[in-house]
């Protein structure tokens, strides 16, 4: 009787499943060698060795050119085999991340450091003055100054 890992191995090697099973063990690879630079990339596919990674700007792309050879060694030596030959480095999609993305505690800082102007203010206090219970008045004006602040924020991004 056979071994089933031979006549596994044999089966994934007649059908290519070997190599594709290998290519995608060097994508999964990537996240580990490119450490800091994972939220500015994204490994799209590897053909016949050659590797192609998107990344989100012309910067990082020059940047990674740099340390090339370093990725495909260390994927090489993770792999244990010379799997990886080369890596194209192209501007595209990076839909995991984005090097501008900012913490939510850091974006609540911001928000809540935005100044209203005189005038905005005076519409709130004027809106929320006809409120006679206090801590609902409180809410809706803390609400009303969250708002416009927020208004403010996306504004500046448009």
């Amino acid at each position: 009787m056979h071994d089933i890992k031979n006549v596994l191995q044999g089966v994934m090697n007649k059908t290519g499943l070997d190599e594709r099973l290998e290519d995608g063990r060097a994508l999964l690879m990537w996240d580990q060698v490119a450490s800091s630079m994972v939220s500015k990339t994204e490994p799209v596919g590897i053909t016949k060795g050659r590797m192609t990674i998107n990344v989100s700007n012309p910067t990082v792309l020059h940047n990674l050119t740099f340390f090339k050879e370093k990725y495909i060694d260390k994927i090489n030596l993770l792999l244990g085999k010379r799997i990886v030959r080369d890596i194209i480095f192209k501007v595209g999609k990076v839909s995991r991340g984005s090097e501008n993305t900012e913490s939510r505690e850091d974006y609540i800082k911001r928000l809540h450091n935005i100044e209203l102007n005189p005038d905005e203010m005076t519409q709130i206090e004027y809106i929320t003055s006809q409120i006679e219970d206090d801590e609902l008045r409180d809410s809706l004006k803390e609400l009303f100054i969250s708002q416009s602040q927020l208004s403010k924020i996306r504004s500046d991004k448009s």
